[in-house]
């Protein structure tokens, strides 16, 4: 029985650690958007958009795997608060604008959502001056909000899923329950909101 207690406590962070890993923004972002692309317009026409969310998420991701090799962030996540700044917001941000400069080039239907995504990451930036805020939640609530009106059940499913992302972030100690909170607060508001604009 004892055997049984110390277990079932070792489970509980491993299990909220899987769901933050498969809850990760750079994992959840590029896959969801790039179904609901193909969804809606084909795979060849929403080819442009897959390749600009690949090249995105491999750059961030190996610019924060560089960081942390030299020991400039403290974790992948970058849980904390300044170092988030500089090295997510600011990069994401950057990189988000040279998307949305290369689809006016290109003539692609992107550019008022990528600009959208772009004011996203910008109030999270600025709430961050002020109070971290989950990512990992405001991301997948966002998601969720999208998801519905095209298929509602996913949409439900997903959205369950981000409150277990809420979860898992408050018990591996990344997040106060306040940030997660705040987070789906933000990603709920502007997913319903990019789904009356566009």
């Amino acid at each position: 029985m004892h055997d049984l207690i110390r277990y079932s406590q070792n489970m509980h962070p491993r299990l909220a650690n899987l769901i933050s890993n498969i809850g990760n923004p750079f994992l959840l972002f590029p896959v969801i958007i790039s179904y609901l692309s193909v969804s809606e317009v084909g795979f060849e026409a929403a080819k442009p958009l897959i390749i600009t969310l690949a090249g995105i998420f491999a750059l961030l991701s190996l610019f924060l795997l560089v960081r942390k090799l030299r020991g400039e962030i403290t974790n992948l996540d970058v849980s904390d608060r300044k170092q988030r700044a500089v090295n997510v917001y600011l990069p994401s941000i950057g990189m988000v604008l040279l998307a949305a400069l290369y689809f006016k080039w290109s003539n692609q239907p992107y550019l008022g959502p990528t600009l959208y995504v772009g004011l996203l990451l910008a109030t999270c930036f600025g709430i961050n001056s002020l109070k971290k805020i989950s990512l990992h939640t405001v991301v997948a609530t966002y998601l969720s909000a999208l998801l519905l009106p095209k298929l509602l059940w996913l949409g439900l499913v997903f959205f369950s899923f981000s409150i277990l992302i809420a979860w898992s972030r408050v018990v591996l100690g990344r997040h106060t329950k306040s940030e997660v909170i705040l987070g789906w607060f933000v990603g709920t508001a502007f997913g319903l909101l990019h789904v009356v604009l566009f």
